[in-house]
């Protein structure tokens, strides 16, 4: 399977998964104009954007964070809307979720990659994310 087509069904699990818990998702597919966002979805008047990345190595590499994407989430912030999300899903299948914010922060403490350990700190298990929505 090619690291494109893991992408993909990366993202299709994770959609299901927020339609699952009472989101309205939508993937975006349009990967040839680098499109900063997989995911959008909305629920209880907030809508999120995320960027799905399945990281084969163990490892989440941010120089794999593309201007267009910091750009985007910048102004989707500065538009009033929550920041943009990462979600790694590292090989054992186990997903986190990562504001851009936190990512910036991690890059300014000398942070290249984010390996599980790094993913913990400066995020939140996907199963964890996915019960405190639940209880809002």
């Amino acid at each position: 399977m090619s690291n494109k087509s893991n992408g993909t069904d990366f993202e299709k699990e994770f959609a299901q998964k927020l339609s699952d818990h009472g989101f309205w998702v939508h993937r975006m597919q349009d990967n040839q104009n680098g499109q900063p966002f997989d995911v959008i979805a909305a629920r209880d008047g907030e809508t999120l954007v995320f960027d799905c990345k399945d990281c084969r190595s163990g490892s989440f590499y941010l120089r794999r964070i593309e201007e267009n994407q910091k750009n985007a989430m910048k102004l989707w912030m500065e538009c009033g809307n929550s920041e943009g999300i990462f979600v790694v899903r590292f090989p054992d299948g186990e997903a986190f979720l990562m504001g851009i914010s936190d990512l910036e922060e991690a890059w300014s403490n000398g942070i290249r990659h984010i390996d599980r350990g790094h993913a913990k700190y400066y995020g939140a298990p996907l199963g964890a994310w996915l019960e405190r929505i639940e209880q809002l």
